[in-house]
């Protein structure tokens, strides 16, 4: 009885039909359209599939969203479309529209030379400003190199040439790069007095020169992962008369330094967007180490550790948050004003724009909510007779933001009271993206201590 019963069970499993595994499809060609210079290479390279992949149907207009963000990221083209038709034998064709950007700008320029854009208003400084010239060439040869020779005068005197991301390999794996500039000021910032850059100025006759030197290794292994290696010399001369005023601008009674420089960096980018990010996350980590050849028997040596994240929540349809952490380690043998600046350079908060703290460590976090007034349109313009140029990308979003940090300074002097205590700052204002990757800020801030005011930014809020 009880074999029989088992029989007929087995029998009845066999009858029910088995759950049919999904089909994949395989890539069976690309076709690229609308590269008139850049190599095909270039695109297939920022693909998340290739010819002859397997892949399944729920996964594939995810991967194709990843692969057109990773080619709006390398920054060679405005607007990329990627669509996929199946062939008689059931496989996909990858079809790719792009829409190249302007490679070649022979352009004057006319930009700020401050820390910041709002500092650069607040002092409302117009000799505080570089004109000349500038040559850039994006995606040479169409292989993304990028070629620049500049000129410029005015609040300083510079010249610079570089030619970066020449593949050693046909992967495009291993990429190398050099560049050389030299600057000369006749006003530099010397010192940080009541938490806010002093400068001196002299029209006669130059007072800081910096000359730099760089070899730039890139092993980029994946898309999304990149390691830099760059392998700098620095030159500096600063007049007596800054060295009277700051004896450790540069070391201790010294107007003259030279020094070499090694630089890693390692970077993971899961970005949306990287101009604008939206969704996603960042990881970079930055380790230097500087040494300059003996002086007086001593050598200097300054050691740097930079690790940085930020991460990018899609909350809805149009809210989004965003979490940036930022940390410095470092330490110097000796004292040195170049070497000990922290907050009001590279890296800021939110409400302390006028403002610059020197440390050889800080932390600072970073909060945002944006509310999306207008999602990403493009417009074209009928008057502008130029295609590269005609159609207009542009977004608005609203922040809400708050921002706490802490620098640490073993040097600091009593007038500098920003400096090892906690600092808080919060704010709100409004962003407008538009094409080319340009982004204008208009914030209003309070920090900690009771300070606002309205400032103005070209830069992404939470971003590299």
């Amino acid at each position: 009885m009880t074999g029989n019963f088992l029989s007929c069970i087995f029998f009845i499993l066999l009858s029910v039909p088995s759950k049919p595994a999904d089909n994949k499809f395989i890539i069976e060609e690309f076709i690229i359209r609308g590269n008139k210079i850049t190599n095909e290479k270039i695109i297939l390279r920022e693909l998340t599939f290739q010819k002859g992949d397997s892949i399944l149907p729920s996964d594939l207009d995810e991967l194709i969203k990843k692969s057109r963000e990773n080619l709006l990221n390398i920054s060679l083209f405005n607007y990329v479309t990627i669509s996929y038709d199946k062939t008689d034998s059931g496989n996909l064709t990858i079809d790719i529209l792009v829409e190249e950007r302007w490679y070649i700008w022979p352009v004057p320029i006319l930009k700020y030379d401050d820390r910041n854009f709002s500092a650069w208003l607040k002092d409302g400084d117009l000799s505080k400003t570089k004109y000349g010239i500038s040559l850039q060439q994006y995606n040479c040869f169409g292989r993304r190199q990028t070629l620049k020779v500049t000129f410029l005068s005015g609040y300083a005197t510079s010249v610079g040439l570089s030619y970066k991301n020449i593949a050693l390999d046909k992967g495009r794996k291993h990429l190398i790069g050099a560049d050389f500039e030299t600057s000369n000021q006749d006003e530099i910032i010397y010192d940080t007095q009541n938490n806010e850059p002093v400068t001196f100025n002299n029209n006669y006759r130059q007072v800081y020169k910096r000359e730099k030197y760089t070899l730039n290794y890139v092993y980029r292994p994946a898309i999304h992962d990149k390691h830099d290696f760059f392998l700098n010399y620095f030159k500096y001369d600063v007049a007596d008369t800054i060295v009277k005023l700051n004896p450790d601008f540069l070391l201790t009674g010294k107007n003259h330094l030279e020094s070499f420089n090694i630089d890693y960096v390692y970077t993971r980018d899961y970005r949306d967007i990287k101009a604008y990010p939206l969704n996603g996350s960042l990881f970079e980590i930055l380790i230097g180490q500087t040494v300059s050849p003996p002086a007086d028997g001593k050598i200097f040596t300054s050691t740097s550790i930079i690790p940085s994240f930020y991460k990018y929540f899609e909350l809805s349809n149009k809210l989004y948050y965003a979490l940036g952490i930022n940390l410095k380690l470092s330490y110097n043998s000796s004292p040195s004003y170049i070497y000990t600046r922290s907050l009001g350079y590279i890296y800021n908060m939110h409400g302390f724009e006028y403002n610059t703290m020197e440390g050889q460590n800080f932390l600072i976090l970073k909060n945002l909510l944006k509310v999306s007034l207008l999602k990403p349109r493009v417009t074209k313009v009928n008057f502008i007779p130029f295609e590269k140029f005609n159609k207009i990308h542009y977004a608005l979003y609203f922040n809400l933001y708050a921002d706490c940090g802490y620098v640490s300074d073993k040097y600091n002097t009593s007038d500098n009271d920003y400096v090892n205590r906690f600092l808080i700052s919060g704010g709100a204002g409004f962003d407008l993206v538009t094409y080319y990757d340009r982004t204008l800020r208009v914030e209003y801030s309070v920090n900690g201590f009771g300070h606002g005011g309205l400032y103005l930014h070209l830069t992404a809020p939470i971003n590299m």
